[in-house]
């Protein structure tokens, strides 16, 4: 049977454990590795939807000032300043990015059809 300082030390074993994992966890979601691949699935998406209202100038616009922004921040996410900016503000960054990604999916979702005939 353990004694009672055995099993304080497995308890702050187990939890310095858990603090490492997770610390491990927030460093892949905001590591330069993660920015790289969420600008370009953006800018991939961008161009997908700029083709289904290529006569929406306002659209476009708006597609066109997306995809300078992932240019700008796959050159940002390259550079080894990059890992100086806060954890706060990447997590930040990166949620914002994931809200861009889902605004437009969704308003990929709501495109009308290019036809009325069903496939």
């Amino acid at each position: 049977m353990f004694c009672a300082g055995t099993e304080l030390m497995w308890k702050k074993i187990k939890a310095g454990w858990r603090a490492y994992k997770e610390r491990r966890r927030i460093s892949e979601e905001i590591g330069q590795k993660t920015f790289l691949k969420l600008s370009g699935e953006l800018l991939e998406l961008a161009d997908t939807a700029s083709k289904l209202w290529p006569q929406e100038p306002r659209f476009q616009a708006r597609i066109t000032r997306l995809k300078d922004e992932m240019r700008q921040l796959e050159t940002l996410a390259a550079k080894p300043e990059f890992k100086r900016l806060s954890q706060k503000k990447r997590l930040e960054l990166r949620q914002s990015l994931i809200y861009s990604k889902q605004q437009l999916l969704e308003t990929m979702r709501s495109a009308p059809s290019p036809t009325t005939i069903l496939q």
